[in-house]
């Protein structure tokens, strides 16, 4: 019989975890081309470390919003697996591209691997009116 510290040991190794960094310009969000994956994406980091994201952009002008657990097929790995995304905002002038949720979901590769997590912000926002 499993004991529950050991379930959630397990929950949590099988789960991958990635931090969303958000960068708000009005209603439009920082967005960078990624080579690999041929499309727009928000920047991240792989796991969720705050200080990490504090020391990339030099504030401490950082606040987590939301969490997310949720399943979805992944491309580089051809399976369903476990996703744990954190979702943050930090407050600071980037130079970059930056476009409206709306706008990243016309472009068909975004909406195809990401629109989730494309919703999961407008909600989120929509949710603070």
């Amino acid at each position: 019989m499993y004991n529950y510290k050991y379930i959630i040991e397990k929950r949590l190794n099988m789960e991958s975890v990635h931090s969303i960094i958000i960068i708000k310009k009005g209603n439009k969000y920082l967005n960078y081309f990624d080579d690999r994956w041929g499309m727009y994406l928000f920047p991240n980091i792989k796991g969720n470390d705050i200080n990490t994201i504090k020391d990339m952009y030099n504030t401490d002008k950082v606040k987590l919003l939301f969490d997310k657990v949720h399943d979805k097929y992944s491309v580089s790995h051809n399976e369903n697996r476990t996703y744990h995304h954190y979702f943050y905002e930090v407050d600071t002038t980037k130079d970059g591209e930056y476009f409206s949720l709306d706008e990243l979901l016309t472009l068909p590769k975004v909406k195809e691997n990401n629109e989730d997590i494309i919703n999961f912000i407008k909600d989120f926002y929509n949710n603070l009116k």
